[in-house]
């Protein structure tokens, strides 16, 4: 007896939160996606994917189906921008890598760096292809042959139904060590790759230890690349104000030196408009503790970080610093 009430109790529960996967909304679903970090993988259910994808999506990347030739408009080699995965943002190609092949399908000779894409061997219809999935949520894009222009020689043929033209920015922050900030953007909604890295110095390609030397010039900075329709600049600057103090010159907490400066690096006119007048709501906002020491200057050449220290807070290597 103690048994049955226990599951008719749990039972109850469950239909009483109404919080199973599988009762939520397309709407409710979309919000699920977007608040997963661009780093992190994407799992859906089948059910949660039906319901935000369009059939046809549903077939070519959940089914692993091809969609007809010229079917899409961005079979076209004219468009500009950023092709990313239709399924979950993932960013896939960039429009420069984008020739005619002469097939209806966009074609690709490279993908972009960081592991976008995933290769598996394809032997349906008799034959054996490499197929090329979405590293984040492993939706099926399309295959990838030896037969394209060089340099790569390869010839990403995909689905045009599977990706999504995005027209991306780039902005680039200083406040302190770049683990934190990295983190902080790392888990903003709108944003498609963080790279931690050095900028603002004289030297070129500078390790991190020749940076912490204090004799580079360069600041530890974080370059993002955003999609404007979902996250704007403005934002991202109220971001960064909020995670360091921008009245300590050069240092942020126990961290000192030129390196944990902290600096806005605008990369058009728009950008560095929008950091002044952010700068001056933040001085009118007044305090005692001092001006406000942001530099806001041209963004220059920026060098990735080592392999190491990118998305540092979100792994588990145990590095002292």
């Amino acid at each position: 007896m103690k048994t049955m009430f226990l599951i008719v109790t749990l039972w109850g529960m469950s239909w009483l939160t109404g919080c199973s996967d599988s009762n939520m909304n397309a709407a409710q679903i979309r919000v699920k996606l977007e608040a997963i970090p661009m780093k992190e993988k994407v799992r859906l259910s089948d059910d949660e994917w039906r319901k935000i994808l369009t059939p046809e999506q549903f077939y070519v990347m959940r089914e692993r189906g091809t969609e007809k030739p010229f079917a899409q408009q961005c079979w076209a080699p004219h468009q500009s921008g950023t092709f990313v995965c239709a399924a979950c943002g993932n960013p896939l190609f960039d429009s420069d890598t984008k020739f005619e092949s002469g097939t209806g399908w966009p074609s690709f000779n490279q993908a972009l760096e960081g592991d976008r894409v995933q290769i598996a061997t394809d032997t349906s219809h008799g034959m054996t292809r490499e197929e090329v999935n979405c590293a984040r949520c492993s939706s099926h894009l399309g295959h990838v042959f030896h037969d394209g222009p060089p340099p790569t020689g390869l010839r990403y043929c995909m689905n045009g139904v599977a990706l999504r033209l995005v027209n991306l920015e780039k902005a680039t922050f200083a406040a302190g060590c770049f683990w934190g900030v990295q983190a902080a953007f790392d888990e903003t909604r709108g944003l498609l790759k963080t790279q931690a890295g050095y900028t603002g110095g004289h030297v070129k390609d500078p390790t991190y230890e020749q940076v912490c030397s204090h004799t580079t010039g360069h600041a530890e900075a974080v370059e993002v690349e955003f999609d404007p329709a979902v996250v704007t600049y403005k934002q991202l600057l109220n971001i960064f104000w909020s995670i360091h103090n921008p009245r300590q010159k050069n240092r942020q907490g126990p961290d000192i030196g030129d390196n944990y400066r902290s600096a806005i690096f605008f990369h058009t006119p728009e950008q560095k408009a929008a950091a002044e007048a952010s700068k001056a709501e933040q001085e009118a906002m007044g305090t005692d503790k001092g001006p406000i020491v942001t530099e806001i200057v041209p963004a220059g050449v920026f060098y990735p970080a080592e392999a190491y220290h990118q998305h540092y807070k979100s792994k588990s290597c145990g590095i002292q610093r």
